[in-house]
């Protein structure tokens, strides 16, 4: 029972909605009898500082801390465990008499869900995908344990991953290399690999039918581990599972991380069966409501998708003139953002600050329907960008020949920072073949768009919208 002499814990982040740390920890609590509760706050990046305040204010013994504020939480702390020093993101804090005291335990949860199935990475090559505060941690567990490491990541990270491989070089005893996460570079990563490892968010609910990695680079044999844990089960999991892949779920690392924070705060050890049996009915509980939940809303907006040159913002503009919806270009919102020009941008700021203006852009532009949105070509380098567009719009890939695209490139050329090269025929070519699978997967529609006039491809476009009940021409 909850009185005046409750110890307060909790998780920050954002979103939190999907946790199952409380049922976990107050399972616990019960079990063993102490006067505990634990909390979920969900806790905004602008609101990290005041939050932590509130926590010396009123005395909460302790916190967990996921997805966005591991790494941000840092500067804000007042003494720093040297594992989380090391690692450079904290997962746990604990409240010393106003003094907040940061850790990670999702280092040693890995490891410990690893040593389980009987898993040594001591000279295996691993697939670490992603290079946020998880991957940091993770990374630190395989290299302590000799493990060749791959570092995959976006093109919008992979500064972060550099830096997070530089990190490790002081406790590495192998090189780690690090990659862009495409389909190319998996599967040749894969194809020698003992370990993957997921430390991104794709898969997790209610983004469940995405996948980090396609079914067919996945070996027999290999050891899949998954740090998402709703679904309980990913998308990734069952692929591996029916490509007979050793899999671990995410719940396994949550759970042994969760138990070692729970000593922290309590000094008790924490009943791991316990925590597991309430961690896994609450899952079951959350899916159980999920399917009795509202369907999403309906489609009003429209995306364009494809290669620089093919045609977006031309047939987007005179789409939404026909539709009478508002027009978004993408880039124009980038730019404006950015105050200066998509060519400065990429020779002042990199690639890098380019992609993550345009991720924060499309997640906006995408928060509502009713219009229709011209995007990089690029945007589809970021599965995320996707999940966003698809909430309220019907993607569409408009196609053009490569021949088509070339005669266009060569007149716009000096616009596009990406082509500012000699032998840039070739780069477009690799690029194109690159991207010519992610524009396809993303796709709800495809369009031929050749020399054919504006007039014929809105015709066509809004024949195929037709079939969606929201597009009622």
């Amino acid at each position: 029972m909850i009185n005046a002499r409750t110890k307060l814990c909790g998780i920050i982040g954002n979103p939190v909605r999907h946790t199952v740390s409380p049922a976990m920890h107050n399972a616990a609590i019960a079990h063993l009898k102490i006067n505990y509760a634990y909390m979920a706050f969900e806790v905004s990046g602008a609101s990290i500082e005041t939050a932590l305040s509130g926590v010396r204010a009123l005395g909460i013994t302790g916190l967990n801390v996921t997805i966005p504020h591991k790494v941000s939480v840092l500067p804000l702390l007042d003494e720093l465990d040297p594992l989380a020093q090391n690692i450079g993101a904290v997962n746990t804090i604990v409240n010393q008499n106003g003094k907040l005291k940061g850790y990670n335990t999702d280092a040693s949860g890995f490891a410990e869900a690893l040593r389980i199935i009987g898993f040594n990475a001591k000279d295996k090559l691993v697939v670490l995908l992603g290079a946020g505060g998880t991957a940091r941690a993770i990374g630190f567990a395989l290299a302590q344990q000799g493990a060749y490491i791959s570092l995959l990541c976006r093109s919008s990270g992979l500064e972060q991953a550099k830096l997070l491989a530089q990190n490790l070089d002081h406790i590495a005893q192998h090189t780690i290399t690090t990659l862009e996460l495409n389909d190319a570079n998996l599967r040749k990563e894969l194809s020698h690999a003992k370990l993957l490892v997921n430390a991104t968010s794709a898969g997790m609910a209610p983004n469940d039918t995405e996948t980090p990695c396609p079914a067919e680079l996945l070996e027999p044999g290999m050891a899949v581990f998954d740090v998402v844990y709703t679904p309980l089960n990913t998308r990734l999991l069952k692929e591996a599972h029916a490509k007979s892949c050793l899999t671990v779920s995410g719940l396994d690392m949550l759970i042994h991380q969760g138990a070692q924070a729970f000593k922290l705060w309590t000094g008790q050890d924490a009943p791991i069966d316990v925590m597991r049996r309430a961690a896994i009915a609450e899952l079951k509980l959350c899916s159980a409501k999920e399917t009795t939940v509202k369907p999403a809303a309906p489609k009003t907006a429209v995306a364009l998708i494809g290669f620089m040159g093919a045609g977006k913002s031309s047939v987007g503009r005179a789409l939404a003139r026909k539709m009478g919806k508002a027009f978004v270009d993408i880039d124009r919102r980038v730019e404006k953002s950015a105050g200066k020009s998509i060519s400065r941008i990429f020779s002042e700021n990199g690639e890098s600050a380019f992609r993550a203006i345009e991720k924060e852009i499309t997640r906006t532009v995408s928060s509502s329907g009713k219009k229709v949105i011209a995007c990089g070509g690029g945007v589809v380098l970021d599965a995320e960008n996707i999940t966003h567009l698809k909430r309220y719009a019907v993607v569409i890939y408009i196609k053009s020949d490569p021949s088509i695209i070339m005669k266009r490139l060569a007149i716009s050329r000096s616009r596009r920072p990406l082509l500012a090269q000699e032998n840039w025929v070739s780069h477009i070519n690799t690029l194109m073949s690159a991207r010519e699978p992610l524009y396809a997967k993303a796709a709800d529609i495809t369009i031929e768009n050749g020399d054919a006039d504006i007039d014929s491809a809105i015709a066509l476009i809004m024949q195929k919208l037709g079939r969606y009940e929201s597009f009622n021409f």
